[in-house]
């Protein structure tokens, strides 16, 4: 096949368009749905190998986005990159290296055989070649030992991470003190962490000035989180429910937070929300997980009613998570009237034209039968469309999808 018919611009935006993979890293409002990198990594691989077999000049223009994206297992894995970049590398320059091509690795740590300690150091190797990485995710372990059973010291991984990165990943137990050295990280703006070790003193002075994104996530072991010094976020993911640590961080970032995303609602008193949200006085979008377990979404108290008081509120969005919609309750109607006894507060006070969006609402109409109310299973949009409508008024717009 010969692609000359073509300019090389346009075959870049074609192979952009089919080997692009969104994982956490890439994607700046992050979903909980992007947590899980590996499925949509795995399935643009054929994509990207059948590229390279197409002719010398698709090898060619391929490869950016065959490297573009890295996903390491093992051990073996990370020498076997190392060394690939070693024998396209010279003293002088990078020549033909797959490391300049790098934008994102992602590492998910296995049982393997291996020592964490020995994956950490051929990591600290490969790093100074990544001159172009935007981003470092790696995964959650249970216990970071050496060769010997000893505990792992993880900072000087932490500190060797390129300045070039935008966005971190970071769940390996961690010491927060560790975090000092993303200080003068001033291209990093995307942050998500957990699983950090215990305070103690040193860990309260840590300054990260320029990232905009933070997400805490569970093992919950991220109090220490709440005593960092974050001039500049404006994005907030929490899944603690302790109101003392809410306040300390929230308090610390009031005037720079534009939202708000709670992924764990549950775990925290309802009636904390208003409280939460008045602390943010520039606040412009509020996100939550609603638990559909039982007859209906939480049903949050009447104090809820504070949260659409607030002046800069303009859009809410309600993700549906969890247990399952009660087979008994399948109808049209009782979906709306679940809905609307939910968002009843957000109807009746505010201060502004609001928007509610409600996401994934498909668990709810995955698990009904609507037949008798005419909505097939091709007839989903209309069902949204449908129930968008049946819940807006003429202050609040709402959304379903």
């Amino acid at each position: 096949m010969d692609p000359c018919f073509l300019p090389p611009e346009i075959w870049r935006n074609i192979f952009r368009f089919a080997t692009f993979t969104a994982t956490s890293l890439n994607v700046m409002d992050w979903d909980r749905s992007r947590r899980n990198a590996a499925l949509s990594y795995q399935s643009t691989l054929p994509t990207k190998k059948a590229l390279t077999l197409v002719s010398r000049k698709f090898r060619e223009m391929s490869l950016d986005y065959v490297f573009e994206l890295v996903q390491i297992f093992n051990r073996h894995n990370a020498q076997r990159l190392l060394d690939t970049i070693r024998e396209h590398t010279t003293y002088s320059s990078t020549g033909s290296s797959p490391a300049k091509l790098i934008k994102y690795i992602i590492v998910v740590p296995g049982a393997e055989e291996d020592s964490d300690l020995s994956l950490n150091e051929v990591w600290m190797k490969i790093f100074p070649f990544c001159t172009k990485l935007a981003g470092f995710a790696t995964g959650w372990k249970s216990a970071e030992r050496g060769p010997n059973g000893e505990k792992i010291d993880l900072s000087a991984l932490m500190a060797s991470i390129p300045s070039s990165i935008t966005t971190l990943e970071w769940h390996r137990t961690l010491s927060p003190r560790s975090f000092h050295s993303l200080r003068k990280h001033a291209a990093l703006r995307n942050l998500r962490v957990s699983n950090l070790l215990p305070m103690s003193p040193e860990d309260h002075d840590v300054i990260i000035p320029f990232i905009t994104h933070l997400d805490v996530c569970i093992p919950m072991r991220n109090v220490p989180v709440s005593w960092w010094d974050l001039p500049s976020v404006s994005h907030l993911t929490l899944e603690w429910p302790e109101r003392r640590h809410y306040k300390r961080l929230i308090g610390k970032s009031k005037d720079t937070i534009r939202s708000l995303y709670l992924a764990e609602p549950c775990r925290s008193k309802s009636n904390d929300f208003p409280w939460i949200v008045a602390k943010m006085p520039n606040l412009e979008t509020f996100c939550y997980d609603i638990v559909l377990a039982g007859n209906e979404p939480t049903t949050f108290p009447s104090s809820w009613l504070g949260v659409g008081y607030h002046a800069s509120l303009t859009h809410i969005y309600l993700f549906c998570r969890g247990g399952g919609w009660d087979p008994a309750k399948r109808s049209f109607s009782e979906v709306r009237d679940s809905f609307s006894r939910h968002l009843q507060p957000l109807m009746t006070g505010h201060l502004t034209p609001l928007t509610v969006s409600i996401i994934d609402t498909h668990v709810v109409f995955g698990q009904g039968d609507f037949h008798e109310d005419g909505y097939e299973y091709a007839s989903k949009q209309r069902f949204f469309d449908d129930l968008s409508a049946s819940l807006s008024s003429p202050d609040v717009q709402c959304i379903v999808k």
